[in-house]
């Protein structure tokens, strides 16, 4: 499968009853989940030296090493999840009596009458999923992997009576809160890792050149612009790859609760997700300039 072509690029959206998929078996959902988890704890790994190096006065987590650490260890098994959904992408299509899924090298045709039930993942890793309960309970081989499950859901209801009972499901009321208030603006991405990170990484640098050197040019006019530069580069690289454990490490916190309250409140799903993304952002944007104002005035 993995050597066949890709498919050739949409030129225009997918119909009403056609959708895009990832598909995954019972081996390679497990791979998947197990590449993010293993990304989730390098994240905690690293956070706990941070933790540890503000409250102790250490440096087991280094600029450098933090930001090697986080790119090789989490971004590198997010990478290969990446690429894994992209090689199991395919296509599902809702014909007059049949529900057909078309991957690279694959079709499969399932009779609406051979579908008993369809049962959402409980929990949405590495996306949200929907298993095909056949005839004697079995499961259809592949699990369906959308980022819209209920709009998959609410096509086959016109076939499918069990269908439309499942948008009920709490999993998928958080996959559509997620979907409907969870999405950032690339202005938003570039604020939170390329602004901030920077503007901290400029006033940290100006006041260790103060201390150190008396005066903000001071490392530049005893060594010169190549080790000023460096110095400012590594302060910078500390900075974001710190904030990029923070906003990590409050991220999984977030999900975690805001899935386990939809599974108490589902029908308050997107009130959930709403506070829990205003959380998200008080918990980036007012209480890390909070603490670096608190320590620079203590």
């Amino acid at each position: 499968m993995a050597d066949a072509p890709d498919p050739p690029a949409e030129t225009s959206p997918p119909g009403r009853g056609e959708f895009k998929v990832q598909t995954y078996g019972p081996a390679t959902r497990a791979l998947a989940v197990a590449l993010r988890l293993a990304a989730l704890l390098n994240v905690l790994y690293v956070a706990a030296h941070i933790a540890t190096d503000i409250v102790t006065g250490s440096r087991t987590a280094p600029p450098l090493a933090v930001a090697l650490g986080i790119t090789l260890f989490s971004g590198g098994p997010l990478l290969l999840a990446l690429l894994l959904g992209r090689i199991h992408r395919g296509k599902v299509k809702i014909e007059a009596h049949t529900l057909a899924l078309t991957l690279r090298r694959e079709r499969f045709e399932i009779p609406f009458d051979s579908i008993q039930a369809i049962r959402p993942w409980r929990v949405p890793l590495p996306g949200s999923g929907l298993r095909l309960v056949l005839g004697s309970n079995r499961s259809f081989q592949r699990r369906l992997v959308l980022r819209d499950p209920a709009r998959l859901l609410s096509a086959l209801g016109e076939h499918l009576p069990a269908a439309r009972a499942t948008l009920d499901h709490p999993a998928l009321r958080f996959a559509e809160a997620r979907r409907t208030h969870g999405r950032r603006s690339l202005l938003y991405l570039v604020a939170k890792y390329g602004l901030i990170p920077l503007a901290l990484a400029i006033v940290l640098f100006r006041l260790h050149q103060y201390i150190m050197y008396g005066g903000p040019f001071g490392q530049y006019h005893l060594f010169g612009l190549g080790p000023y530069l460096g110095a400012f580069l590594m302060r910078w690289v500390g900075v974001l790859g710190a904030l990029v454990v923070y906003a990590g490490l409050v991220r999984i916190v977030v999900e975690v609760v805001a899935l386990g309250a939809t599974y108490l409140l589902p029908l308050r799903a997107k009130g959930l997700r709403r506070a829990a993304e205003i959380l998200t952002d008080i918990a980036y944007f007012v209480l890390i300039p909070a603490y670096v104002l608190v320590h620079l005035l203590a």
